[in-house]
């Protein structure tokens, strides 16, 4: 038979290793030690992130590498750079930040972070993008940025940055093919293609031409493509579908039929344009119009270009073009150690830079919806340019197999505008060599 001293000892027990259970229950989990043999496994994006920027550090500061690529051109860096270390200010953390070239850091990546070298945020193209999820080198983020926050961007930007539901990035900055015009030699600039062939034939026995870029080059030359059907894969409530390839229908061969006859018929410019000399005969004030992304603005600038950017001009069957946009942003590394401040950085990012690096760099077009707001922004008639421009693209496919593209798809335009093939014929072996990679490399 128990005893009441004996019950109290047995009651006080049960009653600190009930402490003990709850305190372990609520004690934060610690990160393991990297081993230096093996590669640290991927993490994910913990679905509970704050929703206030910058947030509340809860826990002990941490060290994020950013590694940031002049993609956004040297000026507009300093302004990544500050805003990085804004949010390492504010937070109580720290950041180490890697400058470099676009292509070696990007090139960089698939090596870097699964040998434990890498970043834990890095900024990224859209186009990158396919070939980092296939590989498993970054996470999605989209629990981060809640349906609120994603309203402040524009749609395209937003669809850059998502791959089968998932929104792997932050989009920061757009990029993409427009008009710009010499105001020298266009005072008002064309709104149909038959505008510009009606100006090319007051140009005609001068030096002068009115309308130059790479027509025999794919990426240049898809605006008018997409303007007749052609497209590259079908965009579908699930993403892009890269069953459905767009290159072998009757608006594709009337796209590339048109360009074609560009120059055969209308005799607009050669067929190996390149960009090179278009570059340079703008610059010599001898190009009326060129289609090209606002990098190269400062250039003709200082040359005492006085420019102009507006949309590219409707084609014959009253539509207008549609240039490939490209889109710069951040994504998370998926070896990251510490994804909830990863994911807080880039969305920290996403809010306070876009207006920043335009203003320091032209070149990059804001991508947050609610841009126009700004006063200093209402007044730049080249930045409403281009974001008109921007409203009538479509963004650049970003899963994996848009590398199977590019080759296709040139040799597809050169031939044609060069007078080599039929549009028929090389859309056909453009499609099925397309279809055919997809399906070998499954």
């Amino acid at each position: 038979m128990s005893t009441p001293r004996a019950n109290s000892l047995v009651l006080t027990l049960l009653t600190i290793i009930g402490l003990g259970i709850a305190l372990v229950g609520c004690s934060q989990p610690t990160v393991a030690p990297t081993a230096t043999s093996t590669p640290p496994e991927p993490t994910s994006i913990p679905t509970s992130t704050p929703t206030t920027i910058p947030p509340t550090p809860t826990k002990e500061p941490v060290l994020l590498k950013v590694w940031i690529m002049d993609r956004v051109g040297t000026t507009a860096m300093a302004e990544v750079k500050a805003v990085i270390e804004a949010w390492a200010v504010e937070t109580g953390n720290k950041v180490e930040i890697t400058e470099g070239n676009q292509f070696e850091m990007l090139n960089k990546i698939p090596v870097a972070i699964p040998a434990g070298e890498g970043p834990d945020v890095f900024m990224t193209l859209n186009n990158y993008l396919g070939g980092h999820y296939a590989a498993k080198l970054i996470v999605p983020i989209e629990d981060a940025l809640p349906q609120s926050e994603q309203a402040k961007y524009t749609q395209g930007s937003l669809n850059a940055f998502t791959l089968d539901g998932h929104l792997l990035g932050i989009p920061i900055a757009a990029d993409v093919n427009a008009l710009v015009y010499n105001k020298a030699l266009v005072s008002t600039p064309p709104q149909t293609m038959d505008d510009v062939l009606a100006m090319a034939k007051e140009f005609k026995g001068s030096d002068k031409y009115a309308l130059l870029f790479p027509i025999d080059n794919f990426w240049y030359s898809y605006p008018f493509f997409s303007a007749y059907g052609g497209y590259i894969f079908k965009w579908t409530e699930d993403g892009w579908d890269p069953t459905d390839v767009g290159f072998y229908n009757p608006g594709a061969i009337e796209g590339l039929t048109y360009l074609r006859d560009l120059v055969e018929k209308e005799k607009l410019m050669p067929a190996d344009v390149t960009w090179d000399v278009m570059n340079g005969l703008f610059t010599e004030g001898k190009v009326a119009m060129i289609i090209t992304n606002p990098m190269t603005i400062p250039s003709y600038k200082d040359a005492g270009i006085q420019i102009g950017v507006t949309r590219i001009p409707k084609t014959p069957n009253g539509v207008y073009p549609r240039p490939l946009a490209t889109y710069t942003g951040f994504s998370v590394s998926a070896y990251s150690e510490h994804p909830e401040e990863s994911a807080s950085l880039v969305k920290y990012l996403g809010v306070n830079l876009p207006t920043r690096i335009y203003k320091a760099n032209p070149g990059n077009i804001p991508v947050l919806s609610d841009i126009l707001n700004d006063p200093s922004v209402k007044a730049d008639e080249e930045l409403a340019g281009w974001l008109s421009q921007l409203e009538e693209s479509d963004p650049l496919p970003s899963i994996n197999e848009m590398n199977f593209v590019w080759g296709p798809a040139t040799s597809a335009f050169q031939s044609v505008v060069r007078g080599s093939d039929t549009p028929e014929n090389a859309l056909k072996a453009a499609q099925e060599a397309i279809l055919k990679a997809i399906q070998e490399n499954k």
